[in-house]
């Protein structure tokens, strides 16, 4: 019997420090040209992957008044381990309003950014490991008796959960803010949204603190599959934002 207790605690140990939704969490490089070439232009945040083998990120890391030359994505191969080249992404769409960019990943790389030949191992895991988050959002309330979670970066070394009071989350510095753009958040195991630049004069609850929301992703992933051909050929998107939905749970 303690034997069997001890092992549930280390699991629930485990599950603390390496939810499962961290497997999902990516880091972001974005690269820019710049008119004196012996100076570099970088912008870091974070992301997450999701349906499609699209990954969901803060537009303003990827695009500064013109896109990234280039964008990287990092992640961790097993939770706990070290954190390491993934592969290379390009801009699939952005919503410059809504701090909002999907990207689809493009040369994947082994874990020192070399480009492997396609196919490769790396490249056919991807599409399989995703966060599924085409799913009726829970539409949990932007207030104070909030606890989220994400990801905490330990110099390059491994993702952690990270928890923190919305209060606190709220009154972060503008410097610690900046740092976590693009970043996904949750409540428990429930995603709440993305981490963005925050609009301070928009009326908007979600957009005037820098949370945009599982269900405001949904509109936009769904809008732009209704309206463009962007997302042709992603089989998942174009279900869900195709399949009349119950009233009380239309994105």
């Amino acid at each position: 019997m303690a034997k069997i207790i001890f092992i549930l605690l280390l699991a629930l140990t485990a599950n603390a420090k390496y939810p499962n939704w961290l497997q999902y969490g990516v880091k972001v490089i974005a690269e820019f040209d710049v008119s004196n070439k012996s100076m570099q232009q970088y912008n870091e945040g974070y992301g997450l992957i999701i349906n499609d083998g699209l990954v969901l990120t803060s537009a303003s890391i990827v695009y500064d008044g013109k896109k990234a030359k280039d964008i990287t994505l990092y992640h961790s191969e097993t939770l706990g381990q070290p954190i390491a080249c993934l592969s290379h992404a390009r801009i699939l769409a952005i919503d410059d309003s809504l701090d909002l960019a999907v990207l689809e990943t493009e040369r994947f790389t082994d874990i020192y950014c070399n480009s492997l030949p396609e196919p490769n191992f790396r490249s056919i895991s991807f599409v399989e490991n995703y966060f599924d988050i085409l799913l009726i959002p829970l539409d949990l309330p932007l207030d104070e008796r909030l606890e989220i979670s994400y990801f905490k970066e330990h110099d390059w070394s491994q993702f952690l959960r990270h928890k923190i009071a919305f209060k606190d989350f709220l009154v972060l510095s503008q410097d610690n803010a900046k740092l976590l753009l693009g970043m996904p958040l949750f409540v428990e195991n429930e995603f709440l949204g993305l981490k963005i630049k925050a609009t301070k004069d928009s009326t908007k609850k979600s957009l005037n603190i820098g949370i945009l929301t599982h269900r405001e992703i949904l509109e936009f992933l769904c809008r732009l599959e209704r309206e463009t051909s962007v997302f042709k050929g992603k089989q998942s998107l174009n279900a869900f934002c195709n399949t009349p939905p119950d009233l009380k749970s239309i994105p």
